[in-house]
């Protein structure tokens, strides 16, 4: 008796011989330019038919994916076989699939087709890493990635919305150092590729208006573009943002105007959330939520990992961060968080002022003050008005689900970790924590970062924590109420 066949081996969607040919001869667009460009008269014969060749190649690997391409969806696993001239069949068992994201470029959305990404969550890669289907039809990769996460259909009733996208929010994005980045390298790109081709309009633009333009103005007209350029790329990258609840807890985030995202995280896999301020973003009164979860590759979406939304109002952050929890403002972001000791304090401004004293000590100790003595009180005032803002930024909580602890002033992040999440801990301490008595404890966890760290905490209260979480860890060891922090093995 012949065992079961399994499910019908399925092809992608016709319409990929037209859009990977497509996409594939516009990649190859600068190459043929550099052809046309290079080489003398005698060889145009020979330049002509070699860029046609490697066009008519291009096209044939493009159409070769649909024809040597297949894939099915059993009970039990997700099996995928492809390649020409060497073939692969890779299979995944449902039991190991973690996300089933979502990604559609604009050739793919202007013939309704998208990227199922099947990940398994190992961060390492590998070939058991991620299944790929490109390209489905937009209506069947909906229900693939519900299907393979377990979600209910997407006709189904509309899931709860946890945020959407406000444009009041764009006034973040020049805030952010990430989207100034952006604008900055695409400046050098520009100016570098004009240097190649000997175009200098700064040059022009200099000689013609030297002695009658005013230094701001070239500054302003800088700040203008950069502006305008962060603006765009949030546009890019955030609209049509959503983020919504799945029935298991999970979240679902679509956003993106040129390329659509969809990206899942399940609810199971959920570890906590952080909510990062860095300093121009909090000046604005604003911050950014991410989750913390488990089974996401570093490289999974090019920014940072676990991200929920765009930098947004500190309000609308800390409700966003709730909501990722399920639990209340006040038992997340904006639960109260408990002061560390004086020493802590102390640490906090000797660190934060004491590398701005040396530097002040040089300075006078120059022939001449720079600056007619003004830069020595300016520096110092600002050492101190951040060693002030960390030791305002520092503390920790312990709720009845979670770990909350806050640090920072470049970028102060407020972490929120659930008990459960927590797998180990790690205590440190510096010569100096040591005379004031005060360690480092560090939350070890599958998501995220992979550590979070309770700075300059005193060693009884750094116990208390790990006793608390994680009940019975310390029972093999005893304390050595003689020197606080010691461990004395039994």
């Amino acid at each position: 008796m012949s065992a079961p066949a399994g499910p019908e081996w399925q092809r992608l969607d016709r319409r990929m011989l037209v859009v990977h040919p497509a996409v594939d001869l516009i990649k190859l667009v600068p190459v043929l330019l550099i052809i046309a460009i290079t080489g003398g008269s005698s060889d145009d014969r020979w330049r002509l038919g070699g860029g046609m060749l490697l066009a008519v190649a291009v096209l044939v690997l493009g159409v070769s994916r649909w024809f040597t391409t297949s894939y099915r969806i059993g009970d039990d696993r997700v099996e995928l076989r492809h390649g020409l001239l060497r073939r692969h069949h890779r299979s995944v068992h449902r039991d190991r699939i973690r996300t089933a994201d979502l990604t559609a470029n604009p050739a793919h959305r202007l013939f309704g087709l998208a990227v199922v990404r099947v990940g398994t969550g190992r961060r390492e890669g590998g070939e058991d890493a991620e299944l790929t289907l490109d390209a489905v039809r937009r209506g069947e990769a909906e229900r693939l990635r519900a299907l393979l996460l377990g979600e209910p259909d997407p006709a189904a009733d509309a899931p709860p919305v946890l945020a959407r996208l406000r444009w009041g929010w764009v006034r973040f994005a020049p805030l952010t150092f990430s989207a100034l980045a952006v604008v900055g390298a695409v400046w050098v790109g520009l100016i570098r590729l004009a240097d190649e081709f000997s175009v200098r309009p700064g040059a022009v633009v200099l000689e013609q208006t030297a002695g009658r333009a005013p230094v701001w103005l070239g500054a302003a007209a800088l700040v203008v573009t950069a502006v305008f350029g962060a603006a765009v790329v949030f546009v890019e990258n955030w609209w049509g943002y959503r983020l919504t609840r799945a029935d298991d807890g999970g979240l679902v985030l679509r956003r993106g105007l040129l390329t659509r995202r969809t990206l899942s995280l399940e609810g199971r896999r959920l570890r906590g959330v952080e909510l990062d301020e860095p300093l121009l973003v909090r000046l604005g009164r604003g911050a950014r939520p991410l989750a913390l979860t488990t089974g996401l590759r570093a490289d999974g979406s090019g920014e940072h990992v676990g991200g929920v939304g765009p930098a947004m109002p500190r309000r609308e952050a800390h409700r966003v961060a709730a909501g990722v929890l399920g639990v209340g403002a006040q038992q997340a972001t904006r639960t109260p968080l408990e002061r560390h000791p004086r020493a802590a304090v102390v640490r906090r401004l000797t660190r934060g002022v004491g590398p701005a004293l040396v530097v002040a000590v040089v300075l006078l100790a120059l022939p001449q003050a720079p600056a007619d003595g003004i830069v020595v009180p300016v520096l110092l005032v600002v050492a101190l008005l951040f060693a002030l803002d960390r030791v305002r930024s520092l503390g920790h909580a312990l709720t009845g689900q979670h770990l909350v602890t806050r640090q920072g002033s470049w970028v102060r992040r407020t972490v929120v970790l659930r008990r459960g999440g927590v797998i180990g801990w790690r205590l440190t301490q510096s010569f100096t924590q040591r005379r004031a008595g005060l360690v480092t404890l560090h939350a070890v966890t599958a998501a995220g970062r992979g550590r979070y760290e309770v700075l300059d905490v005193g060693a009884g209260r750094a116990l208390e924590l790990v006793d608390d979480v994680t009940p019975g860890l310390l029972a093999p060891f005893v304390i050595d109420g003689r020197a606080a922090g010691r461990f004395v093995r039994r």
